[in-house]
């Protein structure tokens, strides 16, 4: 019987990511030692593949599996590892040592699960690889699903280029807590300025956490900055189906009106995938009307302020925001451990 994955939320249904949440909130409130009524996996290695940083995701991850009696291990792929070939046909005498079709299966002898966050960059450096590949290409994810094809155990995806489905389901969890019961509530999705130009896998999670939970969810951005189609749509059949909507507008004033929650988040245009790094860059013109200040949630109704973390300060929101007592980032990154525990457990349970 082939493994189930946790690739994408969109691969499963929103009473199941419900579900999912609701028990990573159980889990929670029993407190911070071993995670009791959970499944005891004393002897089983969660394996971890980082070709990007981590801080919160890392280290969610391991302490999930130790709360659950098992344990991690992380590798850094490029400097622990050797570099990986995804693609079949190919003569492996460049930069690649191993295939996937290798990797796979000897990682799923191992361990008991395995979990990647392989997310390429929007755009290249200043070298020969000035631009990087563009949106259509990169949205595949080639290396994140050839792996979960070779492989015998689940697979758990840490971010990818096009979707965050760890992040998603902890902001669902997070919705939860801090709203009881969030359908038909206002949530507002709030595109913001950086000096990157930012990738759109943890917006598309987002987007589609508060749609799963039928609130009435808006896509708030300037012209140009729309996630990929087929995700808004998605986020709009869920949202419409769990008694909530998806709406999508630049209009910052009548957005946030009557919002309960305004989660900002940066990312780039999706024609700026492939671009080199000078034109990939958010337009400098909307820096300080894309801010999240205290003017802005005095326009809501006594809103929460959440963001996936690491977050500029003064950049994507004031101290003011982030220093108030509507400041849900921490508690959201908070439930970052306890939703991996809920995945780890549905899918090794």
């Amino acid at each position: 019987m082939d493994p189930r994955h946790f690739l994408t939320s969109l691969d499963w249904s929103s009473a199941e990511l419900r579900d999912l949440a609701v028990t990573a909130l159980r889990y929670k409130a029993g407190g911070h030692g071993r995670i009791h009524g959970g499944p005891d996996f004393a002897g089983q290695l969660l394996g971890l593949l980082f070709f990007n940083p981590s801080v919160r995701t890392r280290v969610s991850c391991e302490a999930a599996m130790a709360k659950l009696g098992g344990s991690a291990a992380a590798l850094a792929a490029g400097s622990d590892t050797w570099n990986f070939e995804e693609r079949d046909g190919v003569v492996m005498d460049g930069a690649t040592q191993e295939h996937v079709r290798e990797l796979a299966p000897v990682l799923s002898g191992l361990c008991a699960a395995v979990g990647i966050r392989r997310a390429e960059k929007m755009s290249g450096g200043a070298s020969a690889d000035a631009a990087g590949a563009p949106w259509e290409e990169l949205r595949k994810d080639a290396f994140l699903h050839a792996f979960a094809r070779h492989a015998t155990v689940p697979v758990v995806n840490l971010e990818s280029n096009a979707f965050h489905p760890c992040q998603g389901l902890a902001d669902m969890a997070t919705l939860l807590e801090l709203r009881g019961e969030p359908r038909g509530e206002r949530y507002v999705l709030s595109w913001a300025w950086h000096p990157k130009a930012l990738p759109v896998a943890t917006p598309h999670s987002q987007l589609l956490a508060a749609a799963d939970l039928g609130m009435r969810v808006t896509l708030l951005r300037p012209e140009g900055y729309d996630l990929c189609p087929e995700v808004m749509g998605a986020a709009q059949e869920r949202a419409e189906a769990a008694g909530g909507g998806l709406e999508v507008t630049s209009d910052r004033e009548a957005a946030l009106s009557g919002a309960k929650i305004v989660c900002a988040k940066s990312w780039g245009r999706l024609d700026a995938y492939g671009r080199a790094p000078e034109d990939a860059c958010p337009e400098d013109g909307l820096r300080d009307e894309w801010i999240v200040d205290g003017a802005a949630m005095a326009r809501t109704d006594d809103a929460h302020f959440m963001h996936c973390l690491p977050i500029r300060r003064n950049v994507i929101a004031t101290d003011e925001v982030l220093d108030s007592e509507r400041c849900a980032v921490a508690q959201q990154a908070t439930n970052r451990l306890w939703s991996a525990a809920a995945i780890l457990a549905r899918l090794l349970g």
